[in-house]
């Protein structure tokens, strides 16, 4: 997620206040793994690194077959935090697509790659090989949830770890990185590898992936839950206008060629 100039402040603004009424009301809980959603990119409380936004970003989550704002109201959706394993697509705040939803436990036991997600379901891939992959994917989900970003040293910690997600599925994502970013992100990694390294998908059923259908309509996220708290609206207001990184034109740089 590209940073941008200064006319993102404004904008921003005017993107918190339209979406703060229905933040507010919304009471974010587990879409049925196997669904399909309709999601809407509605910001970013998350860091920056590199030139790159970082996780957590924010979604409102509404049934199958949306596509116009209007449509994801506090009646019929739900707001919350989600996190990006997908360093190859580009989006925008305000993007609307549609996503198949897994549990991560749904992985469990499977003999070959689950072809709903979008990662590590080719041909020469094992299923051990993607069983890992999301698990790591949802525990550093799970750390970057847990960081307090109000202070300069916790948002390096999170953006970190966000670039460690990417880097999971795209190595290319450390490339513009300083070395010490490049070093620690990496650390991540292996930290979230060996962590994991023990564990079954089912010790993630909390966790659910949002894989974009078809998978070039948006990035893929992971949702942690139960998902945390959504500000108040004066409270959002303020945050998302003190921080340069709310956008509306977001960007992922994709893959080197």
């Amino acid at each position: 997620m590209r940073q941008n100039k200064s006319l993102i402040l404004l904008e921003c603004a005017i993107t918190a206040i339209a979406s703060a009424p229905l933040i507010a009301h919304a009471t974010p809980e587990p879409p049925l793994s196997g669904s399909t959603v309709s999601m809407e990119l509605t910001g970013v409380t998350g860091a920056s690194m590199g030139g790159y936004y970082t996780s957590p970003y924010y979604a409102l989550v509404g049934p199958s077959g949306f596509t116009s704002a209007s449509q994801f109201t506090s009646t019929s959706s739900f707001s919350t935090a989600i996190f990006c394993d997908d360093f190859l697509t580009e989006v925008s705040v305000g993007h609307i697509w549609q996503a198949t939803v897994t549990d991560l436990s749904a992985l469990s036991g499977i003999t070959s790659p689950l072809s709903t997600l979008k990662f590590d379901n080719g041909s020469s891939d094992t299923a051990s090989e993607q069983q890992h992959a999301y698990m790591a994917q949802a525990w550093l989900a799970e750390q970057i949830l847990g960081v307090n970003q109000s202070t300069s040293a916790g948002q390096t910690e999170a953006a970190e770890m966000s670039y460690a997600m990417w880097a999971i599925f795209d190595f290319n994502a450390l490339s513009g990185l300083t070395s010490s970013e490049f070093d620690a992100a990496f650390d991540y990694g292996l930290d979230a590898y060996f962590s994991t390294a023990n564990d079954t998908p089912s010790d993630f059923s909390n966790v659910y992936i949002f894989t974009p259908t078809p998978t070039g309509a948006s990035q893929e996220y992971l949702a942690v839950f139960p998902a945390p708290a959504v500000p108040e609206p004066a409270t959002l207001g303020m945050l998302l206008s003190g921080l340069a990184g709310v956008i509306l034109g977001a960007r992922r740089r994709k893959r080197a060629r």
